[in-house]
């Protein structure tokens, strides 16, 4: 089945570091408890390293081709989601097309507290185009604006210094990810 579907929303980078804001500390401890900038399901995943980046990116790549290949997509999605239900879940329950990206920004040193995939990977997904959404400290945002601009990314600040990420298509923000962890590495994407 073909994939990488064409979302409808144009490709730019308006990140302004000064817009961004960063939780308290006191947010972040009561996040996975009690839900982060309005996420009721966030995740800690600060302190990821590099080598838990490069397992997601593979997972999710490997992913990415399995939905690629199937002939029905919802119904590829529905075992995947059992399968999570049945076992180990490299993604940590993320959207497949997303997973990487959350990953890197949050290897970053980013705090990414919302996203979604669009759908792109079947199921019913309430987005219009793949994005994460993200709070950064100032000092990060010339590296993660530099990298989007190398993965060909959106990126832009709304709803209160909240970052987003985001792409036009189903791969590009797994292409972030990959992107990172090869800078990260020293591999000069």
């Amino acid at each position: 089945m073909p994939m990488n579907r064409i979302y409808p929303i144009t490709i730019r980078r308006s990140f302004v570091a000064g817009d961004l804001r960063m939780p308290s500390v006191a947010e972040l401890e009561r996040g996975e408890d009690d839900g982060l900038g309005g996420n009721q399901h966030y995740q800690d995943l600060r302190g990821v390293s590099w080598d838990q980046v490069a397992e997601v990116v593979d997972e999710e790549a490997a992913l990415m081709a399995r939905f690629e290949a199937a002939g029905d997509l919802d119904a590829e999605a529905e075992e995947f989601e059992d399968e999570r239900l049945d076992g180990d879940d490299a993604l940590r329950g993320l959207d497949v097309g997303v997973a990487g990206a959350i990953f890197a920004l949050s290897a970053l040193g980013a705090v990414p507290i919302g996203s979604c995939n669009a759908g792109g990977f079947g199921g019913h997904h309430v987005a219009s185009f793949p994005y994460v959404a993200f709070f950064a400290e100032a000092a990060i945002a010339p590296l993660i604006l530099s990298i989007a601009e190398s993965a060909e990314v959106g990126l832009d600040v709304v709803d209160g210094g909240t970052g987003r990420l985001f792409g036009r298509t189903d791969h590009e923000l797994h292409r972030f990810a990959r992107v990172s962890l090869s800078r990260m590495r020293g591999g000069h994407v």
